[in-house]
């Protein structure tokens, strides 16, 4: 939602990215090359988002009118974390090419870096639908693959891309982003668990197990306590400290 201009940005399944006034004026459509899946991210001027195919643009946030677009190799459902000093967004393919990738890039549109995360074995890092955290000098990505029961939690220099360290899951963690809570982060994976781990080093701090798979975010509110949903049918409530409890 963008406040200024009393306005909601959203994409679509018919390849467009839509900007409607909260009366349900159209402001504007503009066309991509594939499916708007990934939810836009805005600054001052920008509205930014990728597509299916690959493409991440940028469009100018009065008008609609590209300023500027970047090809990328995997499709794009993750929304762009925007940093002062940096755009920061993951890439993936689930199903046909079975890798994906973190990008930093510059407000220009030119890339800072891509990682791989090393390669990891003709996966990269693995397919990557998650919002990239950034805590300090570290950016933090959760990825998978659909059919694999594997899922990997990134740590990557903020400077470089560059693995500072991976924590390993039993499924995948492709769609839940990681949330900031002090010096760590949270997110779930398809194995039932949310993990806690210390942004810095990796440390997994806590676990918590559901009884199905978490595909959702976690959402926090203003006293800490974390809320998080499960293909158990249930949603939780924990604390912020180590105890936790389902409501």
């Amino acid at each position: 939602v963008g406040e200024e201009e009393e306005a909601v940005y959203v994409g679509s399944g018919d390849s467009k990215l839509h900007s409607y006034f909260l009366n349900g004026t159209k402001r504007f459509v503009f066309k991509a090359t594939d499916q708007v899946c990934s939810t836009p991210a805005l600054d001052a001027t920008g509205v930014y988002f990728g597509d299916d195919k690959g493409m991440f643009y940028k469009l100018d946030r009065q008008t609609g009118d590209k300023v500027w677009s970047l090809k990328l190799p995997h499709g794009i459902r993750s929304p762009a974390r925007l940093e002062p000093d940096g755009i920061f967004l993951s890439m993936g393919d689930p199903d046909g090419a079975k890798a994906g990738e973190v990008v930093r890039l510059n407000y220009d549109g030119t890339v800072h870096w891509r990682a791989d995360c090393g390669g990891n074995g003709g996966s990269k890092c693995d397919s990557c639908w998650t919002s990239p955290a950034v805590v300090g000098d570290v950016v933090v990505t959760g990825c998978g693959l659909d059919g694999r029961q594997r899922g990997v939690i990134w740590g990557l220099e903020k400077s470089s891309g560059a693995v500072r360290w991976k924590v390993q899951a039993n499924n995948d963690c492709q769609t839940s982003s990681p949330v900031i809570v002090g010096d760590s982060v949270i997110l779930g994976c398809i194995d039932g668990e949310l993990y806690a781990v210390k942004a810095a080093d990796g440390a997994v701090q806590w676990k918590f197990e559901t009884k199905k798979g978490i595909w959702a975010t976690p959402a926090l509110d203003e006293q800490g306590a974390i809320y998080i949903a499960s293909h158990d049918g249930r949603v939780y409530a924990l604390e912020a400290a180590a105890d936790k409890q389902e409501l």
